[in-house]
């Protein structure tokens, strides 16, 4: 008794509502002519052709740059391994569609074909590219770690080291020590306090923008008197090298800033020039009015640097040099400026010629 007629067109709708329905590109291949005799309508919505744009086509078109050109090359992808390495789909604005191919032999339509899977990994690949993303800004977080420990480390001992023996020294002479030696000492401890302070100070703010703990709080500020509150500051580390500071504070120009923020760039820029600076130098500091910003400068006529320095000037511990009293540095503060200025939505650059000292500029907000 032959089968019933209506029950097989009834599996065939069954089967060919099943197959379009699939989300993976689903292609049969003619073994002999090696054209594309049935496709899933998942192609049609992917990859922009419509199915008579497929069908009849050699099934090397739908490939992107001609990966697999010949029915060989499929039919021995299929002999040796029904998993292939990933494939790209042609779409028809030019791009593609990256696929993992399966293949396998089928009877369709009583004749020899290949049954070609090809599974869309968009997504995964995305998701890998993610994770690979991830591992490495992960470990350039670990490698900065691991630098700043090390920097900390190296900088605050050696710091401490002096303080201590400073201290000592004076403890144990301080009856017999001439008022000058005992001057030199308390001068060089409260040298290096500042100094220790300031490295404390600029890591607790490192450590604050590194785990976004820190807050911009913009506000109008007057310029000259932050500059000459830093000065102030300063002027031990001035004085000791008789440097003069070339500034005109009878203007008063308004800004929009964070002034925290602005204070510790100030402070490691300013700091920076007087390390750097030699004995009876001076220190210009200008502000230049743009349109919407205002340009500082701060100059001095020290050391400089060579085109190896400049080129890792911003970089976590690029600029670690001593400067011209064998003050010690750590090349965080730049780093700081560098982050910090980006935060406040302004630019940071600088001029240097080795010997002849530098120039360092960045802008502020001006009100609007």
């Amino acid at each position: 008794m032959g089968p019933d007629l209506n029950k097989v067109q009834e599996d065939f709708r069954s089967f060919k509502e099943i197959f379009d329905e699939l989300l993976d590109h689903i292609m049969i291949i003619d073994s002999h002519t090696g054209k594309v005799i049935e496709i899933n309508k998942v192609w049609i919505s992917t990859t922009g052709f419509t199915r008579d744009e497929i069908l009849g086509r050699h099934f090397s078109e739908v490939f992107f740059d001609d990966q697999i050109s010949s029915l060989e090359e499929l039919e021995e992808i299929v002999t040796h391994d029904s998993v292939v390495a990933n494939r790209l789909l042609r779409k028809k604005d030019g791009t593609s569609i990256p696929v993992e191919m399966s293949l396998s032999m089928v009877n369709f339509k009583g004749q020899n074909s290949i049954l070609t899977v090809l599974r869309n990994i968009t997504e995964r690949m995305e998701s890998e590219q993610n994770i690979r993303e991830m591992n490495r800004i992960l470990g350039e977080l670990n490698t900065t770690k691991d630098k700043l420990f090390s920097i900390i480390a190296h900088d605050l001992r050696n710091q401490f080291n002096v303080l201590i023996s400073f201290s000592d020294i004076l403890l144990k002479d301080i009856n017999t020590m001439p008022e000058t030696e005992r001057f030199y000492f308390l001068s060089q401890i409260e040298s290096v306090s500042r100094t220790t302070f300031g490295l404390l100070s600029n890591l607790l703010h490192w450590a604050r923008s590194q785990t976004g703990n820190l807050v911009i709080k913009k506000e109008i500020l007057i310029v000259e008197s932050i500059i000459n509150s830093v000065c102030e500051e300063l002027n031990g580390s001035i004085i000791s090298k008789e440097l003069v500071i070339e500034f005109d504070n009878t203007q008063t120009t308004i800004v929009y800033s964070d002034e925290e923020i602005l204070r510790i760039v100030l402070r490691n820029l300013i700091s920076n020039a007087i390390k750097f600076s030699n004995w009876n130098g001076n220190i210009e500091i200008n502000l230049i009015e743009n349109e919407t910003d205002l340009e500082i400068e701060i100059k001095d006529s020290g050391t400089g640097m060579d085109e190896e320095q400049q080129k890792m000037i911003f970089h976590l511990g690029g600029i670690t040099k001593k400067g011209t009293a064998k003050e010690e540095g750590t090349g965080l503060g730049l780093t700081i400026c560098n982050e910090f200025i980006n935060k406040l939505g302004g630019r940071i650059w600088f001029k240097s010629t080795p010997g002849e000292g530098t120039s360092m500029f960045f802008t502020v907000e001006l009100p609007h």
